[in-house]
């Protein structure tokens, strides 16, 4: 069993089933879905399920706690997009302090912590939640109806709703983090990955390697693929014409496969940078053993 949220995650796992990646390599894939991250991270930790799409930091936390769950594989680079109205008079991140801003992601998330990141990095503010007037985490139709009102000045949005509204014409992006983030050893690291247990891998080696391989294939798939974001566009019941190529456009560039020692050290960079962000309590006080494993990465 393979859980996955909606996102990317049913992209790849619905081209992988529907092409016939799996089969491929002699596995029958069950695809489950959560509700959020932290149910899926549950659900992998109580061996409901043998696979999971894992954020990075979940993981790190999971282990951390004495779960068995360690990444053999990566998805996505980090992505989000913070928005304005587009007659605000912010013009970027700098300009967000003692400002009333909403969030998709709480600000324990990985993504609120890549955004505090990049708000350090390039305009220097040491915490971003701090500076803030106020922080509103809620889903992000909430939070642009508040934009909306002008009960909000800024909305910090996950990749497919971001998209949804720059296709609105109502509002301007003043930060993306497909772009903005670097992590501190100088790469765009997966902070979105395949996750397993020590448990299931000591009996299951073929079988991860075999998944792997699979999920390198969909994924090279749907890059080309213009059939593939139209069924995502309507998936989410969004009507708008130029969504499916606006979806390829953005989407396609953070997706990776790639899962190589360089990966491990650029997610141990990003990981490690988020520990004062974070803060150990909240996080991890230290990188915990056993996190990754390169040995079942798709066969070439």
């Amino acid at each position: 069993g393979v859980s996955g949220n909606q996102g990317l995650q049913d992209v790849i796992t619905r081209a992988m089933k529907e092409e016939g990646f799996d089969t491929d390599y002699n596995l029958n894939v069950e695809i489950k879905s959560f509700q959020n991250p932290p149910a899926t991270a549950q659900a992998i930790t109580q061996h409901a399920i043998d696979v999971a799409f894992g954020g990075a930091q979940t993981m790190a936390q999971a282990r951390s706690q004495g779960a068995v769950v360690f990444m053999f594989g990566a998805l996505q680079t980090p992505a989000g997009s913070v928005f304005v109205p587009k007659s605000s008079a912010i013009k970027d991140l700098g300009d967000l302090e003692g400002k009333r801003l909403g969030s998709f992601a709480a600000n324990n998330s990985a993504t609120f912590a890549f955004l505090t990141a990049v708000a350090q990095e390039d305009f220097g503010i040491d915490r971003l939640e701090d500076s803030l007037q106020s922080l509103v985490v809620a889903p992000d139709a909430a939070n642009f109806g508040l934009l909306d009102k002008g009960e909000l000045d800024a909305v910090l949005a996950n990749n497919t709703a971001g998209i949804v509204a720059e296709l609105s014409g109502n509002y301007r992006k003043i930060a993306d983090l497909s772009t903005d983030y670097v992590a501190p050893d100088g790469t765009r690291p997966a902070f979105l990955t395949l996750a397993s247990t020590d448990s299931y891998a000591a009996d299951h080696c073929g079988a991860l390697i075999a998944l792997s391989s699979a999920m390198r294939d969909a994924v090279e798939f749907v890059k080309d693929d213009d059939a593939t974001w139209e069924m995502f566009a309507e998936s989410l019941d969004i009507q708008d014409p130029g969504a499916a190529d606006a979806f390829k456009e953005s989407l396609v560039p953070t997706l990776t496969s790639k899962w190589d020692q360089e990966q491990v050290d650029g997610i141990t960079a990003m990981l490690e940078s988020f520990i004062p962000i974070l803060g150990a309590k909240e996080f991890i006080s230290e990188m915990p053993d056993g996190l990754f494993s390169l040995d079942y990465t798709a066969i070439e």
